[in-house]
């Protein structure tokens, strides 16, 4: 059977897990933190991860609001009205 803690009853493995999820693995293991500390942030971080799924969830369910329709911008670009010339081909009977 795994060791558990009296206050946060985590296992040493769902311990580490959380730390390992929130980046503080190394400071588990050097005591900067303590396992419940820790298991009180992973349960918040996933409480918000949750709220914040069902809150996507809940957006795409509602139908689309439909954009603003406005008038296109004309936009003009300038176009070359001829073909520049080849040098070495030329138009038979062409003078120029």
């Amino acid at each position: 059977m795994s060791n558990r803690c009296v206050v946060c009853r985590r296992t040493e493995s769902e311990a580490i897990a959380d730390a390992n999820a929130l980046g503080f693995r190394q400071e588990l293991q050097l005591r900067v933190y303590t396992c419940c500390q820790i298991a009180e942030w992973a349960d918040e971080q996933a409480s918000a991860w949750f709220e914040a799924l069902a809150q996507d969830v809940k957006q795409t369910d509602e139908p689309a609001a439909q954009p603003e329709t406005r008038e296109p911008q004309l936009v003009f670009v300038r176009l070359r009205s001829s073909r520049s010339r080849v040098p070495w081909y030329r138009i038979p009977n062409d003078q120029g």
